[in-house]
């Protein structure tokens, strides 16, 4: 199923907006230099506290972070067959309701897609449950991607 192939899941669990804001900055400036495209799709904004952050910062594509699509329409302005990576924070229904749009928009083409669901943890009971009920594999964190290691998440 093209969905499996083209379409990756991570999760990231965060504590606050501006925990969220400083734990996604690095990651969003690597994958900018690798000329991926980046969607913010935030219940609760956090391109303020980017902008705040990223002026007391001297970040080489600061510009082009400022730039990003910030809560737009899933349709991608270009063609282009770049990675497209969705960054999700918001309740458990907000996550789930802009995955399938995310999902059903991107199900025929052939383009990679990253989807990166960030989670609350004050909202959220037991972080094992999330991983495993919804089958992740990677989580996102301040070291950048990584392979769910059982040892940490039982």
């Amino acid at each position: 199923m093209k969905l499996e192939k083209y379409i990756q899941k991570l999760c990231c669990f965060y504590a606050s907006d501006w925990h969220l804001t400083v734990m996604l900055l690095p990651y969003i400036n690597n994958k900018i230099e690798e000329n991926s495209s980046i969607y913010m799709k935030c219940e609760n904004s956090i391109e303020e506290k980017m902008n705040v952050l990223l002026n007391k910062l001297d970040i080489k594509n600061k510009r082009n972070i400022m730039n990003i699509n910030w809560n737009n329409k899933v349709q991608e302005e270009s063609n282009d067959d770049n990675e497209k990576i969705f960054i999700v924070s918001g309740n458990d229904n907000y996550i789930e309701n802009t995955n399938e749009i995310i999902e059903q928009y991107y199900k025929d083409k052939e383009v990679p897609v990253k989807i990166i669901n960030c989670y609350e943890i004050s909202e959220q009971n037991n972080l094992n449950d999330i991983i495993h009920q919804k089958g992740y594999t990677q989580i996102l964190n301040t070291k950048g991607e990584n392979k769910i290691d059982s040892k940490f998440y039982l």
